[in-house]
Order: structure tokens, then sequence, then C-alpha cells
């Protein structure tokens, strides 16, 4: 249900189907990715606030690995 991962700075953008975005947060948050500090999911997007700017390109790189 993930279309897209993006990020700026800190924050990793995650653009779901829509109705989809809490299933995935949810997922994510059960994860135990401890970078990430909090979530937010709305219908369709996901913000994901990571602890450390550097950390965010390997996060992304991570979830963008699941999508394949």
């Amino acid at each position: 249900c993930v279309l897209s991962v993006k990020s700026s700075g800190n924050i990793i953008v995650i653009q779901t189907l829509s109705g989809c975005a809490n299933a995935a947060a949810e997922a994510i948050d059960t994860s135990n990715f401890p970078m990430i500090l909090g979530s937010i999911a709305g219908d369709n997007t996901i913000f994901l606030v990571v602890d450390d700017p550097e950390k965010t390109p390997v996060l992304v790189e991570q979830f963008n690995d699941l999508l394949k």
C-alpha cells in the first residue's frame, strides 16, 4: 500500500494508497526503528521524525528496499 518514500532533513514522508497510512504507520511504529522518534499518519500520508538527519538516507533506503 506504500507508493513512495521521500525525505527532507530529519523528516521522512511516506505516501500510501488512500486509507492505508494508519496501518502502514502502525507497522512502522511496532518495528522497533530506534532512530524514529515518532510518526503522524493521515489518510494517505505518513510523517516520520528521525533523531539525526544523517540517519535519514539510510532509513529511506531501507524502506525503499522493502518496496522492491
